[in-house]
């Protein structure tokens, strides 16, 4: 964020130099939360970081651009009675090369999630910044947090599957990367998260492997057990222990 808003003021408290910046915080009229949202025992999602700066916020509208799960937004803005929405930040982590789309100036939309006066002026906060030619989305705070889950759900069911199209071809004596170009010939297809590397195999990460166990412990919390994706953390683990680098 301090790449689009370069002289915002930036509270930190493990960087010595931005530790006595909570009052100067609170003299603007945004605030934006980048904090760590790290899995708890159970594989739920530890909010306890972003209800912790939520609570000495004092800012006219908060903005929550930690992944978080669905309701969370809701219940702290019932709890502490702020103006809070949520916008869930897109941009990939990779030890590849990725393009200038994948930089907060470059990536191509902004969701925001909560009530309608509320995301529109985040929308008028952004737009200057931004750009006119990004597509700007209102939600509501629960779309756009399951929204964000739905895509990492999603790039780690490409990775997998990607991995198991490996082993196929292998049985096959297929080689795996003249498959993939083949394969991605068909324009209903993308090459994105498609590549295996036998060294490093499977997904990993800090954000891949959190959010799919929190949106599948989300799921469970809210009565529904998300088979699918529950075999998708299975297989990537298999896949984890084939790979030298055996983490999970």
């Amino acid at each position: 964020m301090h790449t689009i808003f370069p002289n915002g003021v930036v509270y930190d408290k493990f960087v010595q130099e931005h530790q006595n910046t909570r009052n100067a915080v609170n003299l603007c009229r945004f605030s934006i939360i980048c904090v760590p949202t790290p899995e708890n025992a159970d594989g739920s999602c530890d909010v306890s970081s972003v209800e912790d700066v939520v609570g000495w916020l004092d800012t006219p509208i908060i903005i929550i651009k930690s992944a978080v799960p669905p309701g969370t937004t809701d219940r702290l803005k019932a709890k502490y009675r702020k103006r809070i929405v949520v916008s869930p930040e897109y941009f990939g982590e990779s030890t590849y090369y990725l393009p200038e789309l994948f930089t907060p100036l470059g990536w191509p939309y902004l969701i925001v999630g909560g009530d309608r006066q509320d995301t529109a002026d985040v929308v008028e906060l952004f737009v200057p910044v931004l750009g006119p030619a990004k597509t700007y989305m209102q939600v509501d705070a629960r779309t756009a947090e399951l929204t964000k889950y739905m895509e990492n759900a999603w790039l780690a069911m490409q990775v997998t599957f990607a991995n198991e199209f490996y082993e196929i071809a292998k049985a096959h004596g297929v080689d795996y990367n003249v498959l993939r170009e083949a394969w991605a010939l068909d324009p209903r297809v993308s090459k994105w998260h498609t590549a295996v590397f036998p060294m490093k195999r499977g997904f990993g990460g800090k954000c891949l492997p959190k959010d799919l166990k929190a949106v599948i412990a989300a799921a469970e919390q809210a009565g529904y057990s998300p088979g699918f994706l529950k075999e998708i953390w299975a297989s990537n683990l298999r896949f984890r222990a084939r790979s030298p680098e055996k983490r999970p």
